[in-house]
């Protein structure tokens, strides 16, 4: 995977809405139309070792993400992230909602960010460590890898996404480490779905 240095992509977790002021305002909206089960939420830690090249006096400040991302998650107790599906103004966290169970998350995490100069400019590439290419998709620990980047901004000097599906694609995991110094903390969020979304 490969991207330009510096290209913020936003990517906006999940939106569930009522249609306000719509024509057909008597029909009744589904408050899930995403056809999500439960969700739930990470906290993200970890550390970061430089890679070559090393900042240079061209870029003092900002992010550089030249290196190797390791990292763990840890469920957040906290309802603070947990979406309300059914409308109901609850929490619908797995595990609480019936006939689920909390999320899984691997063990670890490490990721490898290198920079060439193309000599147009820099030009990053991205790599999960250990995933696999099958057919047309990147596998990792049984997960399918949609989205892996970095971008400057977020809760530090550089934000990582990576977006990882089961090979189902009825779970969704979105994670968002965040480097600081050498220091990668941030959150995630999963969801459960009853159709694929791959």
């Amino acid at each position: 995977m490969m991207h330009r240095a510096g290209v913020c992509i936003a990517i906006a977790f999940l939106g569930v809405g009522c249609g306000v002021g719509e024509e057909d305002s008597l029909v009744a909206k589904d408050p899930n139309p995403s056809k999500m089960v439960c969700t739930d939420a990470f906290k993200v830690t970890g550390t970061w070792t430089a890679g070559t090249p090393v900042r240079d006096a061209d870029s003092p400040t900002g992010c550089w993400p030249v290196g190797t991302w390791n990292f763990t998650v840890s469920l957040d107790p906290t309802d603070t992230e947990i979406l309300d599906i059914t409308g109901d103004r609850k929490p619908d966290r797995c595990g609480a909602v019936s006939a689920t169970k909390a999320a899984t998350f691997d063990g670890s995490y490490s990721f490898v960010v290198t920079r060439t100069d193309d000599g147009d400019g820099w030009v990053d590439a991205y790599a999960l460590t250990g995933a696999v290419t099958q057919g047309s998709q990147k596998v990792w620990n049984t997960k399918v890898i949609y989205k892996l980047d970095v971008s400057e901004g977020g809760a530090g000097e550089c934000e990582g996404g990576i977006e990882l599906y089961s090979a189902d694609g009825k779970e969704y995991w979105n994670l968002k480490p965040s480097l600081t110094g050498n220091s990668i903390a941030g959150f995630g969020n999963y969801a459960l779905y009853e159709e694929t979304q791959l």
